[in-house]
């Protein structure tokens, strides 16, 4: 599946094995313990050895979002994917020019695990990253810069800060992942079915393979995610197919059984652990294991992959910056609603509507009083026609404008002693909120978000119809959503 406004990247990743080794922490989290309940205390305290910990909380300040309330048992986890091992873990809280962080992912796991969203952040993404304190107690002064310049600059922290600074997205943990244990995963997992649309064969990566669905393992995988004389060679490409093949790790994960067996799971576990760096509380075998047990039994449809929406960058075509589209990505996070183009459940028909209307008759003619009409957030245009099928049924209208203040549905502004006529306007607005108000002169219809449109009332003048309206086409968003169990050659 393609990715979203694809920027033309032509430029190769250092390490792309990263991006995958990245991905599959989402498969490692939710293996990582199903060892705790199936494996004895000697190996839970191996695995634990294995994970070193840094906290970087002091460095990331205090000026961070604040969860919404409804979304507070949502899991956000930024994963970084370091492209060189070997390094103290002190160097995850400042500057580490000598290592980079060429993918980035946010794994969301909703407060009611129902479903698995990883996003990925393409490394050359310019946004504007925010002062960043060091570990040295310096601070590098923020700006628009390339996003994977944010990990070299400050490391850990300085990543997680600017991801919240331009997402808003509370950050709950993080995880640093090398590449060394890269193909160690993968053999333990029995090597991961890949779908080559045609023959390749790469000198630079040592490839080659015939077209077709096969099984690669060891440094057959290694080379293909590293792969980039395929398709249109760029940054962006290599995350879809690499998407795909994390894809596949997890219907082989699923389909096998793996999670139940021991004997496989450990090699798995130890791998995979040995590539970790994160914080405190995330380096417990016995805290992955509950993010574990929590996740277990999500079905690969439920685990969908997204390349946050972009496009080229006016100014250097190799960069991309996102595009508005982003913008709902990020608030679905925020609010852990399902991703735009994520499929969601069949809405409970809602109950008809009933008037604001009482049911005796009404006493004032629509002739007989003024309404202004204001748009207070409804599309452009709804007030123009609002007052249009007023005036239709002889109603006076007066100022037609547009608000300062948006508001929800319809409210209708009801000045002191014309209750009798805020009735006849109520007829042509069975689900207005009537409110009284003694700050204004003239009853007002205000028409917010979601805005219906004018009904007949019993004691209209004159006899031509209404016309039909139709809610405008809302813009559909340019957001593709893959889902962890489509068929990789699809």
């Amino acid at each position: 599946m393609s990715t979203i406004a694809r920027g033309r990247h032509v430029r190769d990743p250092r390490h792309p094995v990263v991006t995958v080794l990245v991905r599959g922490v989402a498969t490692g989290l939710a293996a990582v313990l199903v060892v705790g309940v199936t494996a004895g205390a000697v190996l839970m305290r191996q695995l634990d050895g294995n994970i070193q910990a840094a906290d970087v909380t002091d460095l990331i300040g205090e000026n961070r979002p604040t969860p919404v309330a409804e979304a507070e048992k949502a899991l956000n986890i930024l994963v970084m994917g370091a492209d060189r091992a070997g390094q103290e873990t002190d160097e995850l809280g400042q500057g580490a020019q000598d290592r980079r962080a060429d993918t980035t992912i946010l794994l969301h796991l909703a407060a009611d695990r129902s479903r698995a969203n990883l996003v990925s952040i393409p490394r050359d993404s310019m946004v504007t990253r925010p002062d960043c304190d060091l570990a040295d107690g310096t601070t590098s002064p923020g700006g628009l810069v390339q996003f994977n310049s944010a990990f070299a600059t400050g490391g850990a922290a300085c990543t997680i800060a600017t991801v919240e600074a331009v997402t808003d997205v509370r950050i709950n943990h993080y995880v640093v992942v090398d590449y060394d244990g890269f193909m160690a995963i993968v053999d333990a997992v029995g090597g991961v079915r890949v779908c080559l649309p045609e023959a390749v064969e790469d000198s630079k990566s040592g490839l080659a393979l015939p077209a077709g669905e096969q099984v690669v393992a060891g440094e057959q995988a290694l080379a293909y995610v590293r792969l980039r004389n395929v398709g249109d060679g760029s940054d962006l490409g290599r995350i879809e197919r690499q998407q795909a093949f994390l894809s596949s790790m997890i219907q082989e994960v699923t389909s096998t059984g793996l999670l139940t067996r021991p004997d496989r799971l450990i090699g798995v576990l130890d791998a995979g652990t040995k590539s970790l760096t994160t914080d405190p509380e995330l380096a417990s075998v016995t805290e992955l294991a509950g993010i574990a047990r929590s996740v277990q039994a999500l079905p690969p449809e439920d685990v969908s992959f997204l390349t946050i929406p972009n496009e080229p960058w006016p100014e250097d075509e190799n960069r991309v910056v996102w595009t508005p589209d982003a913008d709902l990505v990020w608030e679905a996070l925020r609010n852990d609603t399902p991703l735009p183009g994520e499929e969601e459940p069949e809405p409970e028909p809602s109950p008809a509507a009933t008037s604001a209307a009482p049911e005796e008759p009404l006493t004032v003619s629509p002739d007989e009083f003024v309404v202004d009409v204001v748009n207070a957030g409804a599309p452009g245009g709804w007030a123009t026609d609002t007052a249009t099928d007023l005036r239709t049924q002889g109603f006076q209208v007066g100022a037609v404008l547009n608000g300062e203040e948006d508001v929800d549905g319809i409210r209708v502004l009801v000045p002191t002693g014309q209750d009798e006529a805020a009735r006849t306007v109520a007829a042509a607005f069975p689900d207005a909120e009537l409110v009284r108000d003694g700050d204004v002169a003239t009853i007002t219809v205000q028409l917010g978000d979601g805005a219906g449109f004018v009904q007949e009332v019993e004691n209209r003048l004159g006899t031509v119809p209404l016309p039909e309206r139709t809610l405008p086409e809302a813009p559909t968003p340019s957001i593709e959503v893959r889902a962890a169990d489509e068929d990789i050659c699809g």
